[in-house]
């Protein structure tokens, strides 16, 4: 497909070149209607530019306008000034549909990149398990690792609990900090939540517009609090008027945490379920 593509692109330029070179030979042999066709040589390439940057429909479009007042002008000379048609007069009619489909050729290769560039793009976004500027993992991994810690939370081997982390406000210092300052924002609140957490806690960012981080925690209850409160200590000492000047911010956070035990014994949880209920312990977390 590849090398199709790059064939029908080189014939292109190829085409274009002979088309281009009989086309200025036409304009300068025929001295009698020399300023006519000088227009029309400028109106074609006009129509390969609009060719060139939008697509062969439109290419189309326009030279079924052009061709129908060339059409038109070259009857009216016929009928008003008695000048015969000759087999000149239909060069225009067939150089410019040509000329639009010699460009989508030669355009053709590149669309094809481009297009197989953004498919590569798109599957990259929907495979990736690592946000690219904070580091951390995502949604994908978070329900990938769960089934694991689930598992083994079945099996006694661990207490679990899962920790969603919301900053109360997010989309108003979104707008004062903007789309510059808060790539530098987010990752500083990263770092203070990694220097919050023990080597054995597991931080993501599960969302990104309404920044959202989900926390796995080994421990019970009483660790849970303690981890808790650590975060909120650390995030109301941090210093983010660096990022943040000329506006003081005020980082307030909503958490809420689902102890896996809570579910009851025999109760099949499922990953989504159990990101779904650690969800709604943090709606419940008013302030």
């Amino acid at each position: 497909m590849k090398n199709k593509d790059q064939v029908l692109s080189d014939l292109g330029i190829v085409f274009f070149l002979v088309l281009s070179f009989v086309t200025i030979v036409f304009t300068a042999s025929d001295s009698a209607n020399y300023i006519l066709n000088l227009v029309m040589l400028n109106v074609t390439f006009v129509v390969i530019i609009i060719t060139y940057f939008s697509n062969i429909t439109l290419g189309l479009v326009t030279n079924g306008i052009v061709i129908f007042a060339y059409i038109s002008y070259t009857i009216f000379l016929t009928l008003g000034y008695g000048e015969p048609i000759e087999a000149k007069n239909y060069f225009w009619i067939v150089a410019l549909p040509l000329y639009t489909y010699v460009v989508t050729l030669m355009t053709g290769g590149n669309l094809a990149l481009q297009r197989r560039v953004r498919e590569l793009e798109d599957e990259n976004v929907s495979l990736s398990t690592v946000d690219p500027e904070t580091g951390l993992r995502n949604l994908r991994t978070l329900i990938a690792d769960a089934k694991i810690f689930i598992g083994m939370s079945k099996r006694g081997q661990i207490e679990l609990s899962l920790m969603m982390i919301k900053f109360r406000h997010y989309k108003e210092i979104k707008r004062i900090l903007g789309e510059e300052r808060l790539p530098l924002f987010i990752r500083q609140m990263t770092e203070v939540m990694h220097r919050s957490l023990r080597v054995e806690d597991t931080l993501y960012l599960i969302e990104k517009d309404d920044i959202t981080f989900g926390l796995f925690l080994i421990t019970d209850a009483a660790g849970t609090k303690i981890v808790e409160q650590r975060i909120r200590d650390s995030m109301k000492h941090e210093d983010f008027y660096t990022i943040t000047a000329p506006y003081e911010v005020d980082i307030d956070l909503k958490i809420g945490v689902f102890h896996y035990e809570d579910s009851g014994k025999g109760e099949v949880i499922s990953p989504l379920e159990f990101i779904e209920r650690a969800r709604k312990e943090m709606e419940y977390d008013v302030g």
